[in-house]
């Protein structure tokens, strides 16, 4: 265990619940921050679209994990610094190029870059630093709820703001978020800490994505 994920996990009041709701989103995103690694799970919306998400992410933008939309599929993500992977399942391609496609890529990774704008929310979705200063956004008009237990850890539940929702903030240990519930589903913050896996798709697992012709093979989940 690294000394931000023990940090995480640490008994102790940590003053969260002391501190006026705007002071206890700001510990929590720079506990989210100071962990530089999360594992990031659950339902989103993301422009107008259900999204679901299961990712390991840290603050230099590296990720791993997947993405998927009901009725639309789902495909795996692998980025390490610019390079980026994605491979879609079957489902995926029904939408998106259909079989021809599918026959042609296999059970290969598609690769590119994040430059590439087509793959921009991608990028987003990947970066700890985004996700934090998305959270950290919500500051004005936030309100303080009653105390909750979330993940087995006492929380702070802080609502309303500029944002939707409701953020849960451990008020034991590092003072890091725990929850976001949404109208679309709720997102859970875990293994604070822990590093993301390094390993990529080789050469022969993976497909450059310039080499496609069909502009439909350009993975998106909304």
């Amino acid at each position: 265990m690294t000394a931000s994920a023990a940090a995480a996990s640490a008994p102790g009041d940590n003053g969260v619940a002391g501190l006026p709701a705007d002071q206890a989103l700001q510990r929590a995103v720079q506990g989210l921050r100071d962990a530089g690694t999360v594992r990031t799970a659950g339902t989103l919306s993301t422009q107008g679209a259900r999204i679901r998400v299961d990712l390991r992410l840290n603050t230099a933008g590296d990720c791993t994990g997947t993405l998927g939309q009901l009725g639309v599929g789902s495909f795996e993500v692998v980025k390490a610094g610019p390079q980026l992977w994605v491979r879609p399942d079957q489902e995926f391609w029904q939408t998106h190029g259909g079989s021809a496609m599918s026959d042609r890529v296999g059970d290969r990774y598609l690769r590119t870059t994040s430059d590439n704008p087509d793959f921009a929310e991608i990028t987003e979705l990947c970066d700890l630093a985004a996700l934090a200063d998305r959270l950290g956004s919500a500051g004005s008009g936030l309100t303080r709820g009653e105390p909750a237990t979330v993940q087995g850890r006492p929380a702070l539940a802080l609502s309303g703001g500029s944002g939707t929702g409701t953020l849960y903030v451990a008020t034991t240990g590092a003072p890091v978020p725990l929850e976001l519930e949404q109208d679309a589903g709720k997102v859970e913050f875990s293994e604070f800490g822990t590093p993301v896996p390094s390993a990529t798709p080789g050469p022969d697992q993976s497909l450059d994505l310039d080499q496609l012709e069909s502009p439909a093979a350009s993975p998106s989940v909304v």
